[in-house]
């Protein structure tokens, strides 16, 4: 059974009931949901079959004289979701952008459960070469903020021309997604959700007649111009990547001014930009949205709860409820946050890289074998190591690693033609995972030790044993066998 919804703000209290007892009707909403987190409150009572259209004040932002757009030399493309005005010459890809808007209409109405509700929906936009141009016609309304690829407001956006073809219609993607949630859900997401949605519909392929949204592009020469992978990437080989709580953190409440800028690990660090209410002017903001929604649904056991997060989006408390929804898993969410952010590649496998945390029981005295499969990232062999022990591992089998030019066939002690992140491709690797140490400390599982065919290990702090083949989490989908491991106590 559906919810029901209505709007109830701070400012609609204020308005509706006046000055007294507005002062006791937030604590009490407060009150109300904290007793009830279930409930769903929305954004405004909107009346679906209508549309939702924009604030008047927004309808009339802009006034299209389209006699006056064409003799400026200006065309008009339109789709079924989108009337779109620009001065690029035509082309098969720029032609091709209403028929893209209308493909991801239907996986949007998919996506957020609101298929049939109002077919009707779309948009106008600008796609501009010249922007002098189209703001000497008024398209650029002077109460725009600055931006410097796209930016949307109500029903209309706006977008600059791009380098690439692909990033030209990421933008368009990613502005979409905005104008589609304001409209069905309202404007009060948070920017982690906000942003980190808009990225995954805008990371797309496209075959020119099928949309696949939510994509996860294995080369950068998928996505030209796109960068998200690299930004990621760059901040975390710098020292300043961000925690899962900072992204979270984006927002009104965080501070223009420049501040301690902590690790991926909440250590402190050097100093760096503030996530202030701006911060999505950068483009950087945007690469650690992006990789927060990716992982939240390309790991299968946090997917359903993702996707359940648009009932919440009419709720001023959404990040707290985004909080409740997954605090039974919330250290595994950030462990896998700082592995996926500290291990990204183009075509990383979130289902392959998908741990498990469970704590290990003690290793008998006789020992215990485990046979690590060579398709799957971290391995829980579900046996805790104890500090001040020493254990002799052991390896054998074999098993294939990479399919270039034939079959790379491996053992544990890897193959050294070829190193990843600096040890031999296929060399066997253990960690261990405790929720008393960071991941980064030697020995865990952002440090792991090599293995290979064989080692004592004196484990640096006691942890449940991880194991698994080195190969990058963009290439374990094509490796096949397992490697035979036996784990003893060293008398």
């Amino acid at each position: 059974m559906s919810p029901v919804r209505f709007r109830c703000s701070s400012r609609g209290f204020a308005r509706g009931f006046g000055g007294p007892v507005a002062a006791w009707t937030l604590p009490l909403l407060a009150a109300f949901l904290a007793a009830f987190p279930h409930f769903v409150l929305p954004a405004r009572a909107m009346d679906r079959t209508k549309g939702n259209p924009p604030p008047r004040t927004e309808q009339e932002l802009v006034v299209i004289d389209e006699p006056k757009l064409f003799a400026a030399g200006i065309r008009k493309l339109e789709g079924r979701h989108l009337t779109l005005y620009t001065d690029l010459p035509s082309s098969p890809e720029v032609d091709s952008l209403c028929r893209a808007f209308d493909a991801a209409f239907r996986e949007w109405c998919r996506y957020f459960g609101v298929e049939g509700v109002n077919d009707a929906w779309r948009m106008r936009g600008f796609l501009m070469a010249d922007r002098e141009r189209f703001r000497a016609l008024g398209l650029i309304p002077s109460r725009l903020p600055p931006f410097g690829n796209g930016y949307s407001l109500g029903d209309i956006l706006w977008l600059y021309e791009q380098p690439s073809d692909y990033y030209r219609r990421h933008l368009l993607l990613h502005e979409g997604t905005h104008g589609f949630v304001r409209s069905f859900f309202g404007r009060d997401a948070p920017p982690w959700y906000n942003e980190g949605i808009a990225e995954l519909f805008g990371t797309h392929h496209w075959d020119g007649s099928v949309l696949t949204p939510a994509y996860t592009p294995r080369s950068p020469d998928e996505v030209p111009m796109w960068g998200r992978v690299k930004i990621v990437r760059d901040a975390v080989r710098a020292g300043h990547g961000l925690t899962l709580e900072q992204v979270l953190a984006f927002g009104p409440t965080a501070h223009r001014e420049s501040e301690p800028y902590p690790d991926t690990l909440g250590n402190p660090g050097p100093v760096g930009p503030a996530l202030g209410p701006t911060a999505h002017r950068d483009v950087e903001p945007y690469g650690w949205c992006w990789a927060l929604a990716a992982l939240l649904e390309g790991d299968p056991r946090f997917r359903e709860r993702f996707r359940s997060l648009p009932r919440y989006l009419m709720r001023p408390d959404f990040t707290q409820q985004f909080r409740r929804l997954f605090a039974p898993d919330w250290r595994l969410l950030q462990v896998e946050w700082l592995l996926f952010t500290h291990n990204i590649e183009y075509g990383y496998s979130f289902e392959a890289e998908a741990l498990d945390l469970q704590p290990g029981v003690p290793l008998p005295a006789s020992g215990a074998g485990y046979a690590v499969a060579s398709h799957r990232g971290w391995q829980n062999t579900g046996y805790r190591l104890e500090a001040g022990k020493t254990y002799r591992l052991t390896a054998q089998g074999r098993y294939t690693v990479c399919r270039e030019g034939g079959d790379w066939v491996c053992e544990p002690d890897g193959v050294t033609i070829r190193y990843y992140r600096g040890k031999p491709l296929g060399v066997l690797l253990a960690a261990l995972d405790s929720p008393h140490h960071p991941p980064d400390q030697p020995g865990g599982l952002l440090d792991p030790v090599v293995v290979g065919s064989g080692r004592d290990w004196s484990p640096p702090f006691s942890g449940t044993l991880f194991l698994r083949i080195n190969d990058s989490p963009a290439e374990l989908a094509d490796n096949t066998g397992s490697a035979s491991v036996f784990i003893r106590p060293d008398e």
